[in-house]
């Protein structure tokens, strides 16, 4: 109906242009003189061009689309090209270039204006447009058609023309290294905490050595570097790290989004420092990440929280004792990221508190506080001995 539609406007526009040409030859023809005569033949070019201009075939034009990378974090910047290449260097007075969005961008972009440009390319061969996206957010977005609009310079006959140009990039979460030093209630950033899990590196020195720049300012051995009189490190023994075993709720919820990101930056601490990690969510679908490391395991672990959604059709306390009571996982560190301690979830945790131990981790908009209920609950956890810390904006707020 659209295309019959088009097609009739089209046709309307040309006999308008045919009714226009015929109304001023026919004033030159019976009125006579120089000013009727100057009138048809300084409109006659404006005819030639937009005759010239219905026969020149725009879909004839190849389009690509290029991005500067093919994946970004949340919140980052993501630079598109796309370039309209043609044979015919027919000159083209201007040209709307419009890269059609995809509806998981629409609701950030919705009037598409950042990736809509105005272009004068005449007799170019070649016409680019360029825009950015800022900030992108999650997911794995598809981009799939170029629309182009041109007409004549009266606006009588008017073109348009879609290219499929398929094009797909990843936005992984935003996620920060949270750099935990052992046994201490501070991080190296200097916010006031304590690590959500322990990284159980030895505390038993085994050697000295001298100081290099980078070196804890806590491993200097103060003794030694005065008998010395130049600062020496201490070199501690090895120890193996316990592995960790996140379980993240895909309830609805606002603070979503800050979940994901809160369970990237504890997934990326965790794998960089050498100790394993596995994952465990549950939406409309269970995906379970059995404990490994290397960087192979923490690509499809990232993969997995950048198209993630909070889809959970049931709460987290119904698969939890499931997946944390399994044997692979029981003798590793627990924590639960969620965005709202509820009553079920402090239930269960209440009923099998003894049995598998687990650390909450409550991620919250930057600018959310807690609600009287949560307040309850969290410190009907704390009775039970459950550490629950608060993170926004990337770093832990409060410890409890």
């Amino acid at each position: 109906m659209k295309k019959k539609l088009h097609w009739l406007v089209y046709g309307w526009k040309l006999l308008v242009l045919l009714v226009l040409t015929a109304a001023v030859f026919s004033y030159a023809m019976f009125q006579g003189g120089f000013v009727s005569w100057f009138l048809f033949y300084a409109f006659l070019p404006f005819v030639l061009y937009a005759g010239l201009f219905s026969l020149y075939p725009i879909s004839a034009m190849q389009a690509v689309r290029e991005t500067d990378r093919a994946q970004v974090n949340a919140g980052g910047t993501l630079n598109i090209k796309v370039t309209l290449t043609r044979r015919v260097p027919f000159p083209l007075m201007y040209m709307v270039i419009e890269d059609c969005l995809p509806e998981t961008l629409e609701k950030l972009y919705g009037d598409q204006a950042a990736a809509k440009r105005l272009v004068f390319p005449w007799f170019k061969r070649k016409v680019t447009m360029s825009y950015r996206l800022s900030p992108v957010p999650r997911g794995e977005h598809h981009l799939h058609t170029v629309r182009v609009r041109t007409g004549d310079v009266l606006g009588l006959v008017e073109k348009e023309a879609y290219y499929e140009v398929k094009h797909s990039f990843l936005v992984f979460p935003s996620y920060q290294f949270l750099h935990f030093q052992p046994n201490e209630r501070h991080l190296e950033e200097g916010i006031s905490s304590s690590a959500p899990f322990q990284m159980n590196h030895s505390m038993a020195a085994a050697s000295v050595r001298e100081y290099q720049p980078g070196d804890r300012i806590a491993a200097l051995d103060w003794k030694t570097s005065a008998r010395r009189s130049q600062l020496m490190t201490k070199e501690f023994e090895p120890s193996k790290n316990k592995n960790l075993f996140l379980l993240m709720d895909r309830s609805p919820s606002a603070s979503f989004e800050e979940v994901v990101s809160a369970a990237a930056s504890i997934l990326h601490s965790v794998l960089k420092s050498g100790t394993g990690a596995g994952l465990a969510s549950a939406g409309k679908e269970r995906s379970v990440f059995p404990i490994q490391q290397g960087e192979q395991h923490f690509q499809r672990l990232m993969h997995h929280l950048a198209v993630v959604a909070c889809d959970a059709a049931a709460p987290l306390s119904r698969f939890m004792e499931e997946e944390l009571a399994q044997q692979a996982v029981r003798h590793a560190d627990k924590v639960v990221v969620t965005g709202q301690v509820t009553e079920d979830l402090v239930r269960a945790i209440e009923i099998s508190s003894g049995s598998m131990p687990v650390t909450i981790i409550l991620a919250k908009e930057k600018e959310a506080a807690l609600s009287q209920a949560e307040t309850i609950m969290i410190e009907r956890l704390l009775k039970r001995g459950t550490g629950v810390r608060i993170i926004k904006d990337g770093g832990f707020s409060q410890v409890f």
